[in-house]
């Protein structure tokens, strides 16, 4: 039985100080004037699809094995699957606690369908089909029934090309609310010992807008989250944390596949399919208002790229052409600027994945994986020859250089360089490192290999904040700053009265007040198998359930 206090872990994908400081946020503010925050280092990469498995297992995804958004593994990149809770590979905050027979409030935690049959309940949230089943069955629509409309794992607009800027931001703000929602209804229905309650849209409106205006309304919005759920559990412990933080780039936008193909590493195809989270999430947000999605009206863009491809066409002109001929006469800079991004894109290639030697699989990842032949489905690269392979990689990237003359990469190495855990042979062969996190990656093929860079990307550092009974004791000079995103669990199991598994790679700061103590949880059953701590290879998976 747990000897410490009820806590509540309140994620927010991609929240960030800079934010916090900025705007007038009363629930964040009374939260860290209560408590102690650091800031958060994120996992390598600083993505959603490893970090937030990193947050609730307490380990690095070279010891849970997610990578990126997608699994790679048997796979050829073009039909890899969405990343699922098979393939995080060690158990969860609440998978331990139910080991030890106490119960869990878990809703919308990335990475957490199919859900674990949990002591308590679990509603999974972020890469999850929108009518994915919660635990225990028919939750969620106990859920929509207490909050008075559904519950919906994705906004109403979500994959809506149509949808107008202020309905897209609407909608994003309800989904927000009825996160808070949810959470005040089922902290107060079920008994538990330990509550997980996430965030999404933190992250998303800086990748759909760039107006101040948006960013405001919707941390205002997660505010109220917040407030919601220190009020629904007034006495427990609150831990707000995020898997990474974002903010402006102005750097490069580097087209690695680009780089790779000039050098002669990759080949390119017409029908190369490249990974799309964007297009697969497609397939997993199929309803709106209850109702099976139908084709939206083409946005603003895609008839402006309709109406110039016929307009090409007419002339007797494909984009092949005129990208072609652009590039040649050296304007292909200033008709990017007139053209609509569809109509170049039409022009570029893919990645012919069987004939490359190497290639980038998607962006996030961060990295270059190299095909090679008896490991990869259609590899080319003969064992003999990967360690060469790889070094001229890694010498190529890290001489890639931005407009004013420095390199792009703060570093580029080997992956036993950056990772050496049980899951590590499934990650990138070479892995990087954008400087200052002030410059992107592209999977393009074809165009310019470095082109300027004005958007909103992932920062290194997200966001700790915790208070409550547990952390009385805490010195925030002695926390470390930053801390690390995988103290997350390590710190929530502690502060409950659990010891840590030992199997974390987590630590709990001592500056925090919390004493911990570490120890073999045995055998620990969750969606993706089972996991003992004297186990050395936890990969045995359960089959794919084919939710796509």
């Amino acid at each position: 039985m747990s000897t410490g206090e009820r806590t509540v872990v309140v994620g927010f994908d991609a929240l960030d100080f800079e934010y916090l400081d900025r705007f007038d946020l009363p629930a964040f503010d009374t939260l860290r004037s209560d408590g102690v925050e650091a800031p958060l280092s994120s996992t390598f990469p600083p993505w959603t699809g490893s970090a937030w498995p990193s947050t609730y297992t307490g380990s690095t995804p070279d010891h849970h094995g997610a990578f990126s958004f997608f699994d790679f593994a048997d796979h050829t990149p073009a039909d890899a699957p969405i990343l699922s809770r098979n393939e995080v590979r060690l158990p969860a905050i609440w998978d331990y606690l139910t080991a030890r027979g106490a119960s869990s409030i878990v809703v919308n935690v990335p990475v957490t369908h199919p859900a674990d049959e949990i002591e308590g309940v679990l509603v999974p949230g972020y890469l999850a089909p929108e009518r994915e089943p919660s635990h225990p069955s028919g939750v969620r629509s106990e859920i929509s029934e207490a909050i008075g409309r559904e519950y919906r794992i994705y906004s109403e607009t979500e994959t809506d090309s149509g949808a107008e800027a202020v309905d897209k931001l609407d909608s994003y703000v309800d989904l927000i609310r009825s996160r808070g929602e949810a959470a005040e209804y089922l902290l107060d229905a079920y008994d538990w010992e330990f509550a997980f309650v996430q965030v999404q849209k933190t992250d998303a409106v800086f990748h759909e807008f760039t107006e101040e205006s948006a960013f405001e309304r919707v941390y205002r919005a997660a505010d109220e989250v917040l407030d919601t759920v220190r009020s629904a559990a007034p006495d427990a412990n609150v831990v707000v944390c995020s898997d990474h933080g974002i903010g402006p780039v102005t750097g490069s936008q580097v087209a690695v596949n680009e780089i790779l193909r000039r050098e002669g590493f990759l080949e390119s195809a017409p029908d190369g399919e490249l990974p799309s989270l964007s297009d697969r999430k497609k397939t997993l947000d199929v309803t709106v208002n209850g109702n099976e999605r139908t084709r939206g009206r083409p946005s603003v863009a895609a008839r402006a790229a309709s109406t110039a491809e016929s307009v090409l066409r007419t002339a007797g002109l494909t984009p092949d052409d005129v990208y072609a001929v652009t590039k040649r006469l050296g304007v292909d800079e200033q008709v990017r600027r007139l053209l609509p991004e569809d109509v170049l894109d039409s022009a570029r290639q893919g990645v012919d994945w069987g004939e490359s030697r190497a290639y980038c699989r998607l962006a996030p990842e961060l990295g270059v994986r190299l095909n090679v032949e008896g490991r990869d489905p259609e590899g080319v690269v003969p064992p003999d020859e990967y360690e060469a392979t790889r070094d001229a990689i890694v010498d190529l990237l890290a001489g890639v250089t931005a407009r004013d003359g420095d390199p792009v990469f703060e570093w580029v190495e080997p992956r036993e360089a950056v990772y050496d855990g049980p899951a590590a042979e499934d990650a990138c062969d070479v892995l990087f490192y954008p400087r200052e996190m002030n410059h992107v990656v592209t999977t393009r093929v074809g165009g310019r290999p470095v082109n300027s860079a004005d958007t909103y990307n992932h920062k290194q550092n997200g966001v700790f904040v915790a208070a409550g009974p547990s952390f009385a004791e805490a010195s925030a000079d002695a926390v470390p700053s930053p801390m690390s995103l995988t103290s997350v669990a390590p710190v929530a199991l502690a502060a409950s009265g659990y010891p840590v598994p030992e199997r974390m790679t987590g630590e709990v700061p001592a500056g925090l007040g919390v004493p911990a103590t570490r120890e073999r949880y045995g055998n620990v059953s969750f969606a993706g198998g089972a996991a003992d701590d004297d186990e050395g290879d936890v990969r045995d998976r359960l089959s794919d359930l084919g939710y796509l």
